[in-house]
């Protein structure tokens, strides 16, 4: 007996693409202001160089609709590859 098929490791795959997405999602959009301002000071720190390249205000709303994006796409995965062939019959 295989510890690990082809199947299950397909299985793990999908629920991590579904998952991940969703998991980093939430995390964007329920961030606190203080992990906001240090992830903003962060990115432009290495990209820029000057940790206030960009406004807090647009880089907090940039953040809640890319994580809203992101809860989309994990609805969306979820359905195509997990759910759809236990709800739908052909």
């Amino acid at each position: 007996m295989q510890l690990l098929n082809l199947s299950f490791a397909i299985l793990i795959i999908k629920m991590a693409i579904c998952i991940l997405p969703g998991v980093i999602g939430i995390f964007m959009i329920v961030s606190s202001e203080e992990k906001k301002r240090e992830l903003r000071n962060t990115i432009c720190n290495q990209v820029f160089g000057v940790s206030n390249a960009i406004p807090y205000p647009k880089f907090a709303m940039t953040m809640v609709v890319i994580g809203s994006v992101l809860l989309v796409f994990t609805l969306s995965a979820s359905w195509f590859l997990l759910l759809r062939d236990m709800f739908i019959e052909s």
